[in-house]
């Protein structure tokens, strides 16, 4: 076997990669990394600890995390950053908005049902809304707490 064959890193494959090309790889790791935290807290928590972790996170924002609750702040962190690049990639940027954008015009009183809704995979909500407010900021009647 030839000695380059014996190590692979992947230095030369990065090094390759467009910009594009590299958020892809990054979003798909965090991706991966996110469905790995969150099967383990499947197959370690019973449905009663998982509806009170995230009964708390839709209320405060925060994901419980520490040995009382089985979860490290890592793996919260991750989770956070999937969903966070999900909203990001493949809806607000449909409608032209950032998430920047996209809270300047969300009331703060929506925020737990909007953590609910991507807690649950229900990103429909968020297209929804996405959509009302572009189309508010292009004809200027979007509001704003600015």
């Amino acid at each position: 076997m030839p000695a380059g064959d014996d190590k692979k890193d992947g230095t030369n494959d990065d090094e390759e990669l467009t910009a594009e090309q590299k958020e892809e790889k990054q979003h798909a790791e965090f991706v991966r990394m996110a469905d790995q935290s969150l099967d383990r807290f499947r197959d370690t928590h019973t449905d009663e600890q998982q509806q009170f972790i995230l009964d708390a996170y839709v209320e405060t924002g925060e994901i419980p995390t520490g040995e009382a609750f089985g979860i490290e702040e890592v793996e919260a962190d991750v989770v956070v950053a999937a969903f966070s690049q999900h909203l990001d990639r493949n809806i607000l940027r449909q409608h032209g908005l950032t998430i920047q954008a996209y809270l300047e015009h969300v009331d703060a009183a929506d925020y737990p049902a909007l953590r609910k809704a991507a807690a649950k995979g229900e990103w429909h909500v968020f297209h929804g809304h996405a959509q009302a407010i572009a189309a508010a900021r292009k004809d200027g009647t979007a509001y704003s707490d600015d």
